[in-house]
């Protein structure tokens, strides 16, 4: 029998976000026992998760704070990882899946260690390198994280295991749970859900625009309200309730948040008709519940990354040059709030529970809805709003190019049928970089066999060593500068540093083999990206054509 470790020791939603990977380690080992590593204040939602023999839950959050805080020496913290790890160092896992990217997590990789081990696990020196091209895929998307077009469920699927079906995400909600809810919910059949706040507060809406939202939706629909989420959020509540009221609200109102165990809010979220929400874990809780999920992605959230998996959901983005923001962004207007509208979010809310022609046409949003593409990977097609044409045309580009680099499949989903917005631009770009490339592959080379040799000429190779860390420079700039080249840049500087090989002569050569996987890629991307440009000169031409629109009729799903 096989048997997998996983390690995630991070959110709840991310524990949520396993389900596909889950299924997919059965598909491709019938019968495997898998193991999760998790933090203890997760350990409850864990026990949902379908597809797990073991679930070991330990205190990283006081582990991780003793080890700064230095409350323990060295080595009275590694022999309190050494003792409850012990069990599954005498297991012999045949898998390590790492799906937590840090360093405490990474050591636990590398201590438990497996002949596969995949995610971060620790180096010979004490860094840390990442296993899996989707694995390190998912640490460097955030480099060019418009253009991505991969929901992590899907990341985490492919890279612990491989590709295949599509499966809805789902939990394991006890019948109890569910009596339990149905009971709170007075019997009632019209339940929706809401969560006002948000572990940031970048991640949420304006309270006082939720209570406008509910307003306007008790005019039209008369089931219940109930609020869900944790205590911090009470003040959030609070407000939301008070304009609630003040604006005609009439519709039951009740406040669970804080109020549930991890098992009730699922059973909660199953006999409800729909979660509003931002972008939080029981967003996750919701979808693999079964509930359709309303997802207001605002600040630095991009859903595309994190939104509700799979068909039936809808997901609000404002329409700004800046959504989404970076992650180390600090914003001094939060404009991305104010640009969605409670009459909108209100018509959304009365379409998903009423079935009613179509949502309010504001100009201000993109509004998405969830689904599956070609390839059986969840999706996110445009029903209303407007994208940048280039950054519509990329991540396209790019979402066909990772899945068959990284899987050796064909794609099913379409490519482009006609060059990108920039072409021109991006010929002369490439035309600069290919002999710049080329070159410093050549020099690469031969730093690589400079080191090889015994003894070494250390004053030439310190000398080469140095003209290529101006290069580098250099061609970092040059490659990241356009949507045509950055992520194969960002790739690159992984696998250069992604190292785990001793003496200088090794890790020249290792450095030689990612410049030449970089030339490479550049070389496979140039005629797809410059082809026939004389036969679309009149698609260039017109450098109005810089937005792509979509205006239609939202279909329930």
């Amino acid at each position: 029998m096989k048997q997998v470790l996983i390690i995630n020791i991070t959110r709840m939603g991310d524990l949520v976000q396993m389900g596909a990977l889950l299924n997919r380690l059965q598909e491709e080992w019938p019968g495997v026992a898998v193991d999760l590593v998790v933090d203890r204040r997760f350990a409850p939602i864990a026990g949902l998760l379908k597809g797990l023999r073991d679930v070991i839950a330990f205190d990283f959050h006081t582990l991780i704070d003793e080890s700064r805080a230095a409350v323990k020496d060295v080595t009275a913290l590694y022999r309190d990882v050494a003792a409850w790890t012990k069990p599954l160092l005498e297991r012999r896992y045949d898998r390590v899946i790492n799906l937590t990217f840090n360093q405490p997590s990474a050591l636990l990789a590398g201590y438990i260690g497996a002949s596969d081990i995949r995610g971060a696990r620790s180096a010979w020196d004490g860094g840390m390198v990442v296993d899996n091209p989707w694995m390190a895929y998912f640490c460097d998307f955030h480099q060019f994280r418009r253009l991505n077009r991969f929901n992590l469920v899907d990341v985490y699927a492919l890279g612990g295991s491989g590709p295949g079906a599509f499966r809805p995400l789902q939990l394991s909600i006890a019948e109890e749970a569910r009596a339990w809810a149905r009971q709170a919910l007075d019997e009632a059949p019209d339940w929706i859900a809401v969560q006002a706040g948000a572990s940031d507060s970048m991640k949420a809406w304006r309270p006082h625009l939720f209570g406008l939202t509910l307003a306007r939706l008790s005019q039209q629909w008369h089931g219940g309200i109930v609020f869900i989420g944790s205590t911090e959020e009470e003040a959030a509540i609070a407000e939301v309730t008070q304009v609630y009221k003040q604006a005609g609200g009439q519709n039951q109102v009740k406040n669970m948040a804080g109020r549930t165990t991890v098992s009730q809010l699922a059973g909660l979220l199953a006999e409800c008709r729909a979660l509003l929400t931002n972008d939080t874990g029981p967003m996750h809780v919701s979808v693999a519940a079964g509930t359709p999920v309303i997802d207001l992605s605002v600040g630095h959230v991009d859903f595309q990354e994190t939104g509700p998996y799979g068909p039936g959901h809808w997901v609000v983005q404002p329409d700004l040059g800046c959504a989404p923001c970076g992650f180390e962004q600090v914003c001094a207007h939060h404009a991305c709030k104010d640009r969605i509208l409670p009459d909108f979010v209100g018509d959304l809310l009365l379409h998903v529970l009423k079935n009613t022609p179509s949502a309010s046409q504001e100009s201000g949003v993109r509004l998405y809805q969830s689904g599956v593409d070609e390839d059986g990977l969840g999706t996110f097609q445009l029903q209303l709003g407007t994208e940048p044409l280039a950054t519509a045309w990329y991540a396209r580009f790019w979402r066909r190019y990772w899945y068959e680099s990284h899987t050796g499949l064909s794609s099913n989903v379409p490519a482009p049928e006609e060059p990108p917005p920039d072409a021109i631009e991006v010929q002369q770009l490439i035309q600069r970089l290919h002999p710049l490339l080329t070159a410093a592959c050549r020099r690469a080379d031969d730093i690589a066999r400079l080191a090889a040799r015994a003894p070494v000429n250390v004053s030439e190779l310190k000398r080469l060593q140095c003209e290529q860390r101006a290069e580098q420079d250099r061609l970092f700039l040059l490659g990241m500068s356009t949507a045509a080249t950055a992520p194969i840049t960002a790739a690159f500087f992984r696998q250069l540093h992604n190292d785990n090989v001793e003496g200088v002569g090794r890790l020249a050569r290792h450095q030689a083999d990612a410049y030449r996987v970089w030339l490479t890629r550049v070389t496979e991307i140039e005629p797809l990206l410059v082809y026939s440009i004389d036969e679309h000169s009149s698609l260039l031409s017109d450098r109005r054509r810089n937005m792509v629109s979509v205006e239609v009729e939202p279909r329930v799903a």
